[in-house]
């Protein structure tokens, strides 16, 4: 039993183990190039400290995407590791191959003092405030109305928020279809469509996690930076489409 199963127990510090170095990172590695990933910003992301990633929630059901941020933004670099909030024991963790990935990935449960206890040991979350809304909804929309969870952990933990945009990753599926409670993405995997990483200003938090306003308020700020990155990258992208040759 890991000591993520035991009630209260806060999850284990982040591991540079073997299925990091042998398997997961080799793999990122390797969807870097097929994705012909780009960084712009990067230097925001601060170096010494945690943060909370917050971004849209891409439309695919591998987060191929997601395995090559971690690459970009930390493993790379001395930055402290991410930690992405996740749901447990879905269909998708008990799967033969990706439910080793997603077992493997440093995940941690999606509850508020698993996030609290990753924050003050040093280590940075990853929040998709969109969620499923995000997942099965339009290209490129984000869908935060009422997802404030982030920002209230960004003040009780006195942590950044860092915005990202990933440009590309809603066009890995042109289309899917919906079956009763399931889902068919097609084609069933990604297309190599090139990725776009753009990382803005951190978010510094002011104010108390148990005022609504400065929660809301730190919620709507994070929401339009992060909007403002996928306007201007999407446009980065026309504008490289219309270039002349």
């Amino acid at each position: 039993m890991s000591r993520e199963t035991i009630e209260g127990a806060p999850p284990p510090p982040f591991e540079r183990g073997w299925p990091m170095r042998g398997v997961i990172i080799p793999f990122a590695r390797g969807l870097k190039r097929m994705y012909r990933a780009r960084v712009i910003g990067a230097h925001h992301i601060p170096a010494d400290r945690p943060v909370i990633y917050v971004g849209k929630h891409p439309r695919t059901w591998l987060y191929f995407e997601t395995l090559v941020l971690g690459l970009v933004a930390f493993w790379d670099s001395d930055r402290p590791p991410i930690r992405a909030l996740e749901e447990r024991d879905t269909s998708l963790h008990r799967a033969p191959l990706i439910g080793w990935f997603r077992r493997h990935v440093s995940s941690i449960p999606a509850t508020g003092d698993a996030a609290l206890a990753v924050l003050a040991r040093g280590e940075s979350l990853l929040v998709f405030p969109g969620g499923r809304r995000e997942l099965y909804g339009e290209p490129d929309a984000l869908r935060w109305s009422g997802r404030t969870g982030f920002a209230r952990l960004a003040l009780a933990a006195r942590v950044a928020v860092q915005p990202f945009a990933i440009i590309g990753a809603d066009r890995q599926h042109p289309a899917r279809i919906r079956f009763r409670r399931s889902t068919l993405w097609l084609p069933p995997l990604p297309l190599p469509v090139r990725l776009d990483y753009h990382f803005g200003m951190p978010i510094e938090p002011h104010g108390s996690a148990d005022s609504t306003d400065d929660v809301t308020a730190l919620a709507a700020r994070a929401r339009a930076a992060t909007r403002g990155l996928l306007d201007r990258g999407l446009a980065m992208r026309r504008a490289h489409r219309s270039a002349p040759a």
